[in-house]
């Protein structure tokens, strides 16, 4: 009956030994347990078990806290959404969409040129420095009824939503072109001299 008392005495401390005093404790079982004689190894397992207790109650240790290990990127920095609860986060998820940092006007929508203009995440996130830019219109296409625009600065977007444009009376310098963070996986674009606000997506 001992025997099996002291065996579970020595299963709780092998559970959590790892320093003083529990190493301690366990060690004099251990010793106990080499002892031939049976008078002298119960004498020893008495003697060892009075140390149980306190070793028991001794605070876990503190696991040793490796140092960190400097990594080199190689990827662009993410951003994460910043905060903003409500029906965003529970279509997104708290932690939002992941993207590259956009801080400067090339960066700006270009998340959306490897798919094609499918998918867009305009939401402001931490680290972003650009909210918007303007251009000129130095082209445009309104075959399909929705526009698809020619910055001077190269860029192209596509409209992906709402009321088609149809046509637009002016040139296309005549336009100037403002893009700016919008919702709904879209940015929103307003041309001068065009009363509507339209949903676009850049694609180059």
């Amino acid at each position: 009956m001992k025997n099996a008392v002291f065996m579970g005495l020595f299963l709780m401390l092998a559970g959590g030994a790892s320093a003083d005093p529990r190493d301690d404790a366990l060690s004099a079982v251990l010793r106990c347990s080499g002892t031939s004689d049976k008078a002298q190894r119960l004498a020893c397992y008495d003697s060892a078990a009075v140390r149980v207790p306190g070793a028991l109650r001794a605070p876990p240790p503190v696991a040793a806290t490796a140092a960190p290990v400097a990594t080199t990127a190689s990827a662009a920095p993410v951003a994460r959404r910043r905060p903003s609860g409500g029906f965003l986060d529970s279509l997104l998820g708290s932690g939002g969409p992941n993207r590259a940092l956009q801080t400067t006007a090339a960066q700006f929508g270009s998340e959306s040129i490897a798919n094609g203009g499918k998918q867009a995440y305009p939401i402001p996130m931490d680290g972003d420095t650009i909210d918007g830019i303007s251009a000129r219109l130095v082209n445009y296409d309104v075959k399909t009824g929705y526009l698809v625009a020619t910055l001077d600065n190269g860029q192209v977007w596509r409209q992906v939503s709402g009321e088609p444009v149809g046509h637009l009376q002016r040139p296309a310098a005549s336009y100037v072109v403002t893009v700016s963070r919008g919702g709904a996986g879209a940015y929103s674009m307003k041309l001068s001299h065009f009363g509507r606000t339209l949903a676009v997506r850049r694609i180059q």
